[in-house]
């Protein structure tokens, strides 16, 4: 293992931009999140050769697709035909098409997919609890909602404050800078620009709020985890991958 000087935030990558890193975090108890387990990430269908080579360099075994079926095929992912890693596809939501008819604001939607993704929020977590030694990465997009809402529920289960964690959410409006034009010309029809640039937006106080009902509905990610039908030594198993 590289010693934790050797890792760095965010990952610099030719074709993606907002590959990060969760190591590097300290937790309530006095841990911290382990380098090189945990990167989430945007979209890799542009991810140059030489950068997914690094990614595999860097430990990287798992690679788990937040995506929708439309998004594959539009945008394919480099990864979803490398033997060198375990590809698994979870459609966790479409979120432009929720965000249309359910949802009033990102707060939503990620409450909403809390309560409305269990199933495939299990699959991810089952995933993450038996991917092995090698890092997992997972990724949507833009890196951003389901993404967030996983790294969220990981860095929560690690013990972070939740301060952190919105200041790790928040960090995605620093790394989509580059692309922030392309993501404005997918906005899809029947949604007004201005209800869109919330929606690519990651203002903090949406991560406050989908925290903040985590805590009220089920204490923590932990106990959320549980609830969703992932057994005890999985969730024990993610926690040990987790901290150091």
């Amino acid at each position: 293992m590289n010693p934790a000087s050797a890792y760095t935030r965010v990952l610099p990558v030719e074709g993606a931009f907002n590959v990060r890193d969760l190591g590097g975090y300290a937790t309530k108890d006095g841990g911290t999140t382990r380098w090189g387990a945990f990167l989430r990430a945007d979209g890799l269908h542009k991810l140059s050769d030489d950068s997914r080579t690094a990614l595999i360099g860097r430990g990287v075994g798992t690679v788990i697709d937040l995506r929708h079926a439309g998004e594959l095929l539009d945008k394919r992912n480099v990864f979803a035909d490398d033997s060198r890693v375990a590809y698994h596809h979870v459609s966790l939501i479409n979120p432009t098409s929720l965000a249309t008819r359910q949802a009033a604001s990102l707060a939503d939607l990620y409450i909403g997919m809390l309560e409305g993704s269990k199933a495939e929020l299990l699959r991810v977590f089952t995933v993450l609890a038996e991917h092995g030694g090698a890092a997992a990465l997972y990724h949507c997009a833009a890196g951003k909602d389901r993404t967030g809402v996983v790294s969220a529920l990981l860095l929560e289960l690690a013990g972070v404050p939740h301060e952190t964690i919105v200041e790790d959410y928040s960090l995605t409006a620093e790394c989509l800078v580059p692309i922030m034009d392309e993501l404005r010309g997918d906005r899809p029809a029947g949604m007004t620009a201005e209800m869109y640039e919330a929606f690519i937006g990651c203002a903090p106080a949406n991560m406050k709020a989908m925290l903040q009902y985590l805590t009220e509905r089920y204490e923590d990610a932990e106990r959320y985890l549980l609830a969703i039908g992932l057994p005890a030594d999985k969730v024990q198993a993610i926690k040990a991958k987790l901290v150091s």
